[in-house]
Order: C-alpha cells, then structure tokens, then sequence
C-alpha cells in the first residue's frame, strides 16, 4: 500500500524505518480515515495519501523525535480525510443553478418569484456550509432529513438545526427584500 511513498524515500533506512512506522500504525490509521469517511477504499486512499504528503517532505518527518511521530501522522490522515469528505459532499453551485431552474421551490414560493434567481443564488452561497448542504440536500435535491444527516455525516439533531437556521435566514432575506420591492 505505501510502496509508492517508499520509492521516494533517498536511502534504505528511511525506507525501512517508514515501512515500520506504517505496519505498527497502519490499524489506527485506518480507524481514523474509516471514521471520518466511513468507506473502506477512501480510508485506504486516505492513508496512501498520509504516507505520500510524509515522503515528500522526509526530512521533517525524520527530524520527528519517534514517540511523536504517530500524533504528527494523526493530523496528517485527519486533514485528508476532512478534505476528502468535503470534496465528496461538496455541491456545486452550478448545481444548485441546474435545480433551482427545473424544480418549483417549496420554501415561499410565492415571494422567490418577484426576487431575481442570482438573488437567491447568492444569499444561498453566503450561508455557512453546513446550512447551505442540509437545505440544498433536503429542500433542492429532496432527501429526507434522515439522508440528509447521513449523507452529510452528521447527527440528525444537527441536520434539524441547520435547516431550521438556514429557512430562518432565507425568510428574513425574503421580508427585506420584498420591502424593498
């Protein structure tokens, strides 16, 4: 699995003290990634990614006295599994575009006609991110609220709070806008 990183490495003591570190560590590598990404493949991919992003920077990893060096890994595979995750679940805006022209819009649908489409579009952006994905994936894209925590790998009570923050906000963009109308 980490043959590619190894093949990096200048000299055979680092190989062989890399390939050491990954076979004591690998499981609770593994664990970490699995965790956060709950797919065996992308845990694999996210150690691979892990041992690659240490062999290119070798000599930061080496100069690690040897009983930080898991902690130093830690961080390491839970940024990528972060950043994987999030590209995974990232809604475009092009696709929220392509739903928010074919799709008749549940929430006040009576005022989002007198506001311009890259209106909404854009309050809609300016959202934080876990508002914005639990109304894209529950309101625009229909999944229960149930999927919606899943999908997003978050607790249901979280997936409640965010809808419910993200259509109080959408409404109170709504009344001053139609104010201003």
């Amino acid at each position: 699995m980490i043959s590619a990183a190894l093949a990096v490495l200048k000299t055979d003591e680092q190989r062989n003290e890399l390939s050491d570190f990954y076979e004591e560590n690998k499981g609770r590598l593994y664990s970490i990634a699995f965790e956060r990404l709950n797919n065996q493949q992308d845990a694999e991919d996210a150690i691979q990614e892990t041992f690659l992003e240490i062999a290119d920077k070798p000599e930061k990893f080496f100069a690690i006295p040897t009983h930080k060096r898991l902690p130093y890994a830690v961080i390491i595979i839970r940024n990528i599994a972060i950043d994987m995750f999030n590209s995974k679940n990232k809604i475009s805006t092009e696709q929220l575009n392509q739903e928010l022209e074919t799709d008749t819009i549940s929430l006040e649908n009576h005022l989002f006609d007198k506001i311009a489409h890259d209106e909404v579009v854009s309050f809609v952006n300016r959202l934080s991110t876990a508002q914005r994905n639990v109304l894209m994936l529950h309101c625009f894209f229909g999944l229960s609220i149930d999927e919606t925590s899943q999908r997003l790998n978050i607790s249901l009570t979280s997936a409640n709070k965010h809808l419910t923050l993200a259509r109080r906000a959408i409404r109170k963009f709504i009344e001053e806008r139609n104010r201003q109308l």
